[in-house]
């Protein structure tokens, strides 16, 4: 593993209004806009906001390249980051679920595994608590590769996830998780 991967794909940090619009303020990130309305009225358009297929008809036609993994594992999501791409994924961060941007990965000295670098559109996600923590923005965040299995890979809804979490488990080749892969 690289010691320090941040993708080549330049982003920056948009937060989202409100609970709504994380896919919406996820896609602007990698766009490099801040009119996130704009783009989740294009969304609806489309269809549901949310739903994989409907981002991805989005993202297709507003970058350079764009792939999408309806399967893919964390190995895809580092692959896909050594090769200069953003990474735009869903997991139980919440009830309803939630999408982040991963940016970049490195080496977890307390974990002796790896981390995700993160922008997270609502704030700072504490997986213990399982809440996020509003007081701490979510801009070039640090996530266990731990939590992200739990929440982004294995888990079929929030409590599974808070309890896959607790138990430690990684299995960085898993494929359960939606990535849409973009070069900007």
């Amino acid at each position: 593993m690289t010691a320090n991967t941040i993708s080549k794909t330049k982003t920056i940090y948009v937060p989202q209004p409100n609970n709504l619009l994380c896919q919406s303020a996820c896609i602007a990130m990698v766009l490099r806009t801040t009119d996130v309305y704009d783009i989740r009225a294009a969304l609806d358009s489309k269809g549901v906001a949310g739903d994989p297929a409907v981002m991805g008809d989005y993202l297709e036609s507003h970058v350079k390249s764009y792939k999408f993994l309806l399967n893919g594992s964390l190995n895809d999501a580092k692959k896909a980051l050594d090769e200069g791409c953003a990474v735009i994924t869903q997991g139980w961060f919440t009830h309803i679920g939630h999408v982040i941007v991963l940016i970049g990965y490195e080496a977890d000295p307390v974990t002796l595994s790896y981390r995700f670098i993160v922008h997270d559109p609502f704030a700072e996600y504490n997986f213990p608590d399982g809440q996020h923590d509003e007081s701490k923005s979510g801009e070039s965040v640090r996530y266990s590769s731990y939590g992200i299995y739990a929440t982004c890979v294995a888990s079929a809804d929030y409590a599974h996830a808070r309890d896959l979490y607790t138990q430690k488990i990684l299995k960085s080749n898993e494929q359960n998780a939606w990535l849409h892969i973009i070069q900007n």
